[in-house]
This record gives structure tokens, C-alpha cells and sequence, in this order.
């Protein structure tokens, strides 16, 4: 194996780390919007039960839920276009070290297939010529 093959293949085993650590970083933010969503619940139902009146209390919490889920969202976004990079960076060195292992092997190919026309030609002397 050749020195480029194998750091091809060193690259493909950082890229996969790189997408396994942005696969966790979007199950991080998925979770984290979620307790988001689910304090924010919390919040209307206590204030609710605890019957904090006023149109501007509960308003007040309703437009913080959504501004909390609008930013979780877009943390969601940010971590999904990370993720969709990663693969796409691991895809291209996956292709890069196919495309390479595959040269060296039609290398090796065409180093043996001369090996064995020399063989042959080695073999038949020059000047006989073949009677049918």
C-alpha cells in the first residue's frame, strides 16, 4: 500500500470521526430544544395553576417559548448543515481512497501482466517462427 493510500485511509477515519461527532452534536441540540420546549410548558402551566393573571404575563410567556424554540431551532439548522458538510467531506475521501486503491490495483495489474509477457517472450526464442 502506498503512502498516499494510507493517508487517504487516515483521512477517511478523521472524517468519520468528524461526522460521528456532528451526528452527537445534532442528538445534543435535538435533546437540549426539547427541554427547552418542555420548560417552557412548565412555566405556562405554573402560572396558569397559580392563576398569575393578566393578558401580559401569559403573553410575556408564550413570546419567550416561542423566541426559546425559534433559537433551538435555528441551533438545530446550524448543527444539520454541519452534519449534511461532514458527509459530504467523508463521502469525498471515501471516493478518494476507492479511486486510489483502485489505480494501485490496475498498477499491480499491468506490473504483473508485463512480468508475464517478458516471461513469455523469454521463453520463445527470436528467431523460430511457428509451422502450421
Amino acid at each position: 500500500m502506498t503512502d498516499r493510500l494510507k493517508s487517504m485511509k487516515r483521512i477517511l477515519k478523521v472524517q468519520d470521526g468528524i461526522k460521528r461527532m456532528a451526528d452527537w452534536r445534532l442528538a445534543e441540540a435535538e435533546r437540549e430544544r426539547a427541554e427547552a420546549a418542555e420548560a417552557g410548558r412548565a412555566i405556562a402551566a405554573f402560572i396558569d395553576r397559580e392563576m398569575l393573571t393578566g393578558p401580559l404575563a401569559t403573553a410575556a410567556v408564550a413570546q419567550s417559548g416561542r423566541l426559546g424554540e425559534r433559537e433551538a431551532a435555528a441551533v438545530l439548522r446550524a448543527e444539520a448543515e454541519a452534519l449534511r458538510d461532514a458527509m459530504a467531506r467523508q463521502k469525498l475521501a471515501g471516493r478518494a481512497v476507492a479511486d486510489l486503491d483502485r489505480a494501485e490495483r490496475q498498477r499491480d495489474e499491468r506490473k504483473d501482466l508485463e512480468r508475464l509477457v517478458e516471461a513469455f517472450a523469454a521463453r520463445t526464442p527470436a528467431g523460430e517462427s511457428r509451422r502450421d
